[in-house]
C-alpha cells in the first residue's frame, strides 16, 4: 500500500516537513507519514478566489501540524478550498480528504478506477480486502503478515484515513481537462503504481503534476497485491512512461521527493531500472524454480525488515515475474502444497 521500498537510509537532503512556493503560485507542503518514505507531497494550486489541493497526506497528528503550518505559510484558508484532486488511492494520498472537503464543500476528482477503491479499502471493508491479499501472498510463498492498520486504535483509524462518499466524487477519465481556478489541465492516466492513478499536465507552461508516476530518487512501487488487480502492472507501467516521456514538462512535481526538470531522462533511467531487475530474476530462476518469496529475499538482502516491507517486496516481485510470464520468458509451475514456483520457460 506504500509507495517505494526502503532502498536506502534517509540521506542528508532528503525533503523535511516543509512548505514553499515551487513554481508560480504552486504550493508544496510536504507532511510526515509512517511508512519506509517518510514524507508525501501536497500540492495547493492557488488562484485569485480560492485554492486547489493535489492530494490529501494522511491524518496523523504530526502530518495534521505540518499541513495546518504549510497553510499558515502560504497564506491559504481551508475554507477558500475550491477542489480536491486525488491521483490514486493509497493512503498516504487520500488519508484526510473526506474531512477537507467536509470543512469546505470542495469538488473532488478522481479515477473511476481508483475512486471505486478507496470506497471499498476505506469504507470499513479492509479487513476483507486484506484476507484476500494475504491468501494471494500465501500462494506466492509469503507467510501470513499483519496489516499496518492493526498497530492502529481503531477510532483512530477514522482519524486518518477518512475518504469522501462516492456522491461527493466526480470520476475522471484519460484525456479529459479539468479547469481549476481558470487554468487548464489534462488528465492524465499512468496505471502501474495504482490502477487507476492519474497526472495533472498543464499545457499553458508545462508544469507536470506527477503523483507517484515518476519520482526523482527512487523507483515507485510496482505491484501485483491480487487476482483482482490489472493482471500485468509492470506492462502497464512501462507503458505509462512512454506515454508522458515526451511532454514539455518544464518543471514535474513528484508525489515524494522534490521537484526535477528532466522528464524523459528520469523515465529512461526508471525502464532501464526494471530491465536490469529482470536480468536479475532471470538469473536467479535459472539455477532453480523459486516462487516470488524468495526471490525477493534474495534481491533485496535483508532489507525486508517489517511485514508492509515483506508485501511490498514480493508484489515487486510478481510484477516483474508476471510480464516475463506475459512476454513467455518465465512459466508457472506448482508445488504439492499449492505454491505458485517460477520456472524458465
Amino acid at each position: 500500500m506504500q509507495n517505494a521500498l526502503p532502498e536506502r537510509p534517509r540521506r542528508a537532503d532528503e525533503p523535511l516537513p516543509e512548505a514553499r512556493e515551487v513554481a508560480f503560485h504552486i504550493w508544496k507542503i510536504t507532511v510526515p507519514i509512517p511508512f519506509p518514505l517518510r514524507t508525501v507531497n501536497m500540492y495547493a494550486l492557488v488562484g485569485e478566489d480560492g485554492w486547489v489541493l493535489i492530494d490529501a497526506g494522511m491524518g496523523t497528528p504530526d502530518a495534521r501540524a505540518a499541513l495546518q503550518a504549510g497553510l499558515e505559510r502560504a497564506n491559504l484558508r481551508i475554507e477558500n478550498l475550491r477542489a480536491i484532486v486525488l491521483t490514486h488511492h493509497h493512503p498516504d494520498h487520500v488519508g484526510m480528504s473526506g474531512e477537507l472537503q467536509e470543512k469546505s464543500g470542495a469538488k473532488v476528482y478522481m479515477h473511476s478506477i481508483d475512486e471505486a477503491a478507496i470506497q471499498i479499502l476505506w469504507a470499513h471493508a479492509m479487513p476483507q480486502r486484506f484476507g484476500r491479499v494475504s491468501k494471494f501472498f500465501l500462494q506466492h510463498g509469503l507467510p501470513q503478515t499483519q496489516l499496518w492498520l492493526s498497530h492502529v486504535e481503531p477510532r483512530a483509524v477514522d482519524d486518518i484515513i477518512r475518504v469522501p462518499p462516492h456522491a461527493a466524487i466526480t470520476v475522471v477519465e484519460d484525456g479529459e481537462e479539468l479547469e481549476l481556478l481558470g487554468e487548464r489541465y489534462r488528465v492524465i492516466w499512468t496505471p502501474g503504481h495504482s490502477d487507476g492513478q492519474i497526472c495533472l499536465f498543464r499545457p499553458r507552461d508545462g508544469v507536470f503534476l506527477a503523483a507517484d508516476h515518476v519520482l526523482p530518487r527512487i523507483t515507485p512501487n510496482i505491484g501485483l497485491y491480487s487476482p483482482h488487480d490489472r493482471p500485468n502492472p509492470l506492462e502497464d507501467y512501462l507503458a505509462s512512461l512512454i506515454k508522458v516521456a515526451d511532454l514539455p514538462a518544464t518543471i514535474v512535481l513528484p508525489g515524494h521527493g522534490e521537484p526535477l526538470a528532466d522528464l524523459k531522462g528520469r523515465t529512461s533511467e526508471i525502464t532501464y531500472h526494471h530491465q536490469e531487475r529482470e536480468a536479475e530474476l532471470l538469473t536467479m530462476i535459472q539455477q532453480q524454480p523459486q516462487h516470488a518469496y524468495q526471490l525477493a529475499e534474495q534481491l533485496f538482502q535483508g532489507r525486508l525488515k517489517s511485514d508492509e516491507a515483506r508485501r511490498m517486496g514480493v508484489a515487486e516481485v510478481i510484477a516483474h515475474l508476471e510480464h516475463m510470464r506475459y512476454n513467455g520468458l518465465l512459466k508457472q509451475e506448482r508445488t504439492q502444497d499449492d505454491i505458485i514456483l517460477y520456472a524458465i520457460a
